[in-house]
């Protein structure tokens, strides 16, 4: 989906990263703001970060979750 940075949140302390919020068009109003962290990488292994204004496509993907069956056994 497209979207767009609507801001860059700055690190509150060394050891956690600035954070990039994609406002998501056409998401639903509780869905439209996604943060992640403005550490990326491009195509080339080179470090790069979100800018406020940039616009970009977002693709949110998931692993199949699994599920582990427990039988007891009581005879």
């Amino acid at each position: 989906m497209p979207g767009t940075v609507d801001k860059i949140i700055l690190s509150p302390g060394p050891s956690q990263p600035e954070k990039a919020e994609i406002a998501v068009d056409g998401a639903d109003h509780g869905y439209r703001d996604l943060r992640i962290e403005n550490a990326l990488t491009n195509e080339h292994g080179e470090d790069v970060k979100l800018k406020k204004g940039a616009h970009v496509e977002v693709t949110v993907t998931a692993e199949p979750k699994t599920s582990v069956a427990t039988l007891n056994d009581k005879s």
